[in-house]
């Protein structure tokens, strides 16, 4: 293996090209020159960035028809159509945006993933993260205020635990966002990172719009431009995929296709787990847009198949387990946007999810089945210093399980349940630098809980590039699955959030610096280590959590640099589960640090990427000492390496690889419930099922501009 690796290292740096110059001078409607604009060919790791008078210069080896991409932060984005058949020069008048720094609120605890110039990064920066391998979740736990649970691969947002987070899809509830997962297999996002160019990453504080989760939200935003007929294969080490898109008038229809099959892979790499039956997963999706003078409309359905089996030790039952998946899912989300006179917006949207999951354990058997729907209708109004939306929406979920034990009869359970949602928030701007948001929710289960959730926000422009801003906001989430199907009358957990923001941003560089704090009250306890049929429930539980998350992003500093680092520290104590007083929980890390790093090399056509993490140790009780929650693991540090190489313009060969020291870390221990015959509690350390994951693959589009590529989806 090392060699091979050697090998494939010393390949990559082999590769020496040259070819055109581009050079020219960037300037403003005032004739001055703009520096730190991103000048590149779309498509392509071939740009630069312009000098403090507005000069630019890079090489490019490619030819003929391009589009050449203008980027700047406080300037409208533009595109060039240009031909390359010899070095070119080009005097260029960027115009200022509308909305610059200075007008634009950012919200504390909001965190933009988009192209806007207020945004922390943009869709690229997400999916090229070493050690993502195009996962948007393991992605987004790069930034902070974010963790990611490493025995589940579970979204954790400031001190709540996974169920705490919830997934929209352009505002519609996705009730089943991850892959399917069992006994400490990590899930992945159940969506490609392609088709979203939006992410709106919430870690607190966010409006009324959105409501049943306690800590944050994730909204994934499609974009709302007409697919370009084209066709993209992937083939790589885990698996191969295919897509197809077509166009006609203003409509588009793209289809998708992956296949997964972890068999060959688990093959060549060492795992902790004994596979009957590796990972294996049929999936497809489809996307039709139809876009008209004043409306938008979008349909998206895709369905996945998963089946995978193995044995692993558990210390609960003092034996190897056997553990089986099969499960298919179903999905599908529509769009509607229709554009009013005087610049109102109507939008309606309707979210249809099922899932037949089968899970064998040890001797029973558990097969379920939930079916959720979303339905949303907002009207919006945005005027030159005020915007406003009312809306409402019904959210539906029925859940049928079955335990089936090998030596006894079986029996059924689940719920059905229905809530209904009204929401209005507005937006005053007093003058450019001060702007107000005020929000009110209402919810009502139609049973036995109903509230209003206020909700409100500040943000006021001291300085030129600089922006304070203020969030508090009520929220309410109701039982999880996992404790609702066996008691229905339980209340619903609430949290206060109160958030701090300072922002600065200019040339290409950003800080952002955010004090939290959050109140728990009626959080849900039991008396058994995981819920059960029999188990006692009460809204006894609470918690306060408080914590600063830091961020700094550079891409100005160093030539073909684009870096970013992240800090977290969270300090929480929650009494709820099995907790006998109020403690840090056992999912939670203090410090969270990650630093991100990738390089443009331009004459390499290639993008190299590292990202360095580190996490603190979990706590964890151990009953073999005195004490609840009085021990702790071991600090974990992940340091993972991409590597992205344009063969051709529309051919990439991408490569991955996590965890390149080779730590093991220890996520936390299981406990036997019974102490042996000597008197003390069998344990087992939860890890990674292997070391590092690496990933090998070759990627290639095919179109008729013969420009189109994938490395929006690395």
């Amino acid at each position: 293996m090392k060699f091979w690796l050697t090998l494939f290292l010393l390949f990559i740096f082999s590769f020496s090209l040259s070819g055109q110059t581009i050079s020219g001078k960037v300037t403003n409607q005032k004739h001055q020159g703009i520096s730190d604009v991103n000048i590149f060919i779309a498509g392509s790791y071939d740009g630069s960035s312009s000098d403090s008078t507005g000069q630019f210069k890079f090489s490019t080896t490619t030819t003929g028809k391009q589009r050449l991409v203008l980027s700047c932060v406080g300037y409208t984005t533009q595109q060039l159509e240009i031909e390359i058949r010899d070095s070119l020069y080009f005097d260029l008048v960027m115009v200022s945006e509308s909305n610059s720094i200075e007008a634009v609120t950012v919200r504390a605890g909001q965190i933009s993933v988009s192209n806007q110039s207020n945004s922390v990064l943009t869709p690229l920066d997400i999916v090229t993260t070493a050690g993502s391998m195009g996962n948007i979740i393991a992605a987004l736990g790069k930034l902070p205020g974010a963790q990611i649970a490493g025995e589940n691969g579970r979204l954790m947002v400031r001190g709540g635990d996974p169920s705490e987070t919830q997934t929209f899809i352009n505002g519609i509830l996705v009730n089943q966002p991850y892959t399917a997962s069992a006994n400490g297999v990590p899930v992945r996002g159940r969506f490609s990172p392609f088709l979203f160019k939006g992410t709106n990453f919430s870690t607190g504080g966010y409006g009324a719009e959105f409501g049943n989760a306690l800590s944050g939200i994730l909204n994934l935003t499609s974009s709302q431009m007409i697919d370009q007929p084209k066709t993209e294969l992937s083939f790589s080490t885990v698996g191969l995929g295919a897509s197809n898109s077509q166009k006609w008038g203003n409509s588009s229809l793209s289809i998708n296709a992956n296949y997964t099959n972890l068999k060959p892979y688990t093959g060549i790499i060492k795992q902790d787990l004994k596979w009957h039956k590796p990972y294996e997963q049929a999936s497809g999706e489809a996307i039709f847009r139809n876009k008209g003078d004043k409306h938008f409309f979008n349909l998206y359905a895709s369905f996945a198949s998963e089946n995978f089996s193995f044995d692993d030790y558990s210390a609960i039952y003092s034996q190897e387990i056997n553990t089986s998946v099969k499960s298919k899912n179903y999905y599908m989300n529509s769009n509607f946007s229709y554009y009013l006179p005087s610049n109102w917006k109507l939008e309606a949207g309707l979210g249809l999810g099922y899932l037949d999951k089968k899970l064998g354990y040890y001797n029973f058997n558990l097969p379920s089945k939930e079916t959720s729907t979303h339905a949303k209708i907002l009207v919006k109004k945005n005027a030159n210093r005020w915007n406003w939306m009312i809306g409402g929406e019904h959210f539906l979920t029925d859940i049928n399980e079955q335990f089936i034990p090998a030596d006894s009869n079986p029996f059924s359970y689940g719920f059905n349940r229905s809530i209904i949602g009204v929401f209005s928030e507005g937006q005053y701007r007093i003058f450019p630098q001060l702007t107000f948001d005020l929000g009110l929710r209402y919810t009502d289960n139609l049973r036995n809980q109903r509230f209003l959730e206020p909700r409100a926000a500040i943000g006021y422009n001291p300085f030129k590039n600089h922006l304070l801003s203020l969030s508090y906001g009520k929220y309410h989430q109701e039982p999880g699955v996992d404790i609702y199907k066996f008691q229905s009358d339980l209340l619903w957990q609430s949290a206060d959030h109160y958030i701090l923001n300072y922002t600065y941003q200019n040339k290409g560089q950003m800080v952002r610096l955010e004090g939290f704090y959050k109140d728990y009250k009626r959080l849900i306890t039991y008396n058994d280590v995981i819920p059960q049929y029999n188990s006692i429930f009460t809204n006894k539980g609470y918690g306060q959590l408080k914590g600063i998350d830091f961020f700094w992003k550079d891409s100005q500093s160093i030539p073909n640099l684009h870096y970013w680092i992240s800090y977290s520290y969270t300090d929480a104590k929650k009494l709820e589960r099995n907790y006998e007083f109020s403690v840090q929980p056992d999912y939670l890390s203090k410090h969270y640090f990650s630093v991100v790093g990738k390089y443009w090399i331009s004459n390499l056509r290639s993008q190299l990427g590292l990202t360095n993490t580190y996490i603190s140790g979990r706590p964890y009780h151990d009953p073999n000492l005195s004490g609840f929650m009085q021990s702790m693991t071991k600090p974990q540090n992940d340091l993972s390496f991409s590597w992205s190489f344009l063969l051709t313009q529309q051919k990439i060969l991408f490569f991955s690889v996590t965890n390149l020291l080779g730590n093991k870390p220890i996520y936390t221990y299981e406990f036997s419930p019974q102490p042996n015959s000597n008197g003390r509690f069998d344990s087992r350390a939860i890890t990674p099922t292997a070391k590092r994951f690496l990933f090998l693959g070759f990627f290639w589009t095919i179109s008729k501009n013969k420009k189109d590529n994938q490395l929006d989806q690395l």
